[in-house]
């Protein structure tokens, strides 16, 4: 369920917010100990987040068939059902939610090979689940073209990567194209050029990508 309250005291790092709600012996009854919290700091969307959800309806409506109108409110409901949040209009939704959707969207041509006008890494306002999410779906962080894993930590001379255990290696997801591309100019420089980083590999990453944990 959502609460909204209002914080009351911010102080050692306690803060205090006063959230009434209708039926409180729920919280007891269904032994409730722990809840998420949200602080809106009342930014709205920025033109810049609205340019690019914008490009994403049409780059979808392009890729479906479907009008950018229709596409707008289909995947507004769809966000909507996916976290219980509120309906919200694009003129004035806080900026929280603006870059939630926007990840939404991304996660959508990520997983069903969109092509996009314009780089999703660029795109983006959530960088590190942008290239988790490709390391996930093996799509090259860069352009999007199927990817192969590259390791940003080296394993070592004489080592076999299906025997060394990687969980906790920092890997990006890059096609063959940017693979040889990093691979000529140097982690570093490559990673610094597109405002990239390496992801550490989860016990999540490992079992999908059949990496030895």
């Amino acid at each position: 369920m959502d609460i909204i309250g209002t914080v009351t005291g911010c102080q050692d790092g306690i803060i205090t917010i006063q959230a009434p709600i209708e039926h409180p012996e729920m919280i007891a009854r269904q032994h409730i100990t722990q809840a998420e919290i949200r602080l809106s700091d009342g930014r709205r969307i920025s033109p810049e987040q609205r340019r690019k959800t914008y490009a994403l309806f049409r780059d979808i409506s392009l890729h479906t068939g479907y009008t950018p109108e229709y596409i707008k409110e289909l995947f507004k409901c769809l966000f909507l059902a996916e976290t219980g949040g509120e309906p919200f209009s694009l003129s004035d939704v806080d900026m929280t939610t603006a870059r939630e959707f926007i990840t939404f969207l991304i996660d959508f041509c990520l997983e069903w090979d969109v092509p996009c006008m314009d780089s999703l890494l660029g795109i983006t306002e959530d960088i590190s689940h942008y290239l988790y999410k490709c390391l996930e779906l093996r799509k090259c962080a860069i352009c999007g073209k199927h990817a192969d894993v590259h390791h940003i930590d080296a394993i070592g001379m004489g080592n076999d990567r299906k025997e060394k255990p990687q969980l906790g290696a920092r890997c990006i997801a890059l096609c063959r194209k940017h693979h040889r591309q990093c691979h000529d100019m140097g982690n570093e420089s490559f990673l610094s050029l597109y405002h990239a980083y390496g992801i550490k590999l989860d016990h999540y990453l490992c079992r999908v990508l059949k990496i030895k944990e």
